[in-house]
């Protein structure tokens, strides 16, 4: 796939709290999606909750901000920073429902703020089970 070059700016939802024997893969997969969207050159934005990850290294996203993941603390980086997507399914399920949330609240749309990786729809879908 040919990397797009309508993106400059990808804010990334981080996974949150980790607890031990859970959801250590989702810092993983998130600090390697930070470091391959940075090679590709896109400037990475991070939200995560927990600093205590290697996700929040300082040197994995170009901004990093450690503050709670919800709606309201990320749609505050999302009119700060205005990227251009948002990566939402790194964060495994705290990501997503974050992302479901600041679309139903109109955030994304009012930023003009892209998901990538999965849409909002596809979310949805799987969460009706």
């Amino acid at each position: 796939m040919p990397k797009r070059t309508d993106i400059k700016k990808i804010l990334v939802i981080g996974s949150g709290p980790i607890v031990i024997g859970q959801a250590c893969e989702f810092d993983y997969s998130g600090t390697q999606a930070c470091e391959s969207l940075k090679a590709l050159g896109y400037e990475v934005v991070l939200v995560n909750s927990n600093p205590a990850t290697i996700m929040t290294d300082p040197n994995i996203a170009d901004r990093t901000y450690v503050e709670p993941i919800t709606a309201d603390s990320v749609a505050k980086v999302i009119e700060r920073e205005r990227p251009d997507a948002l990566l939402p399914n790194m964060g495994g399920q705290t990501g997503l429902n974050c992302a479901i949330e600041l679309d139903e609240a109109g955030v994304l749309s009012k930023y003009g703020v892209e998901v990538i990786g999965c849409n909002t729809e596809s979310i949805r879908i799987g969460e009706d089970r």
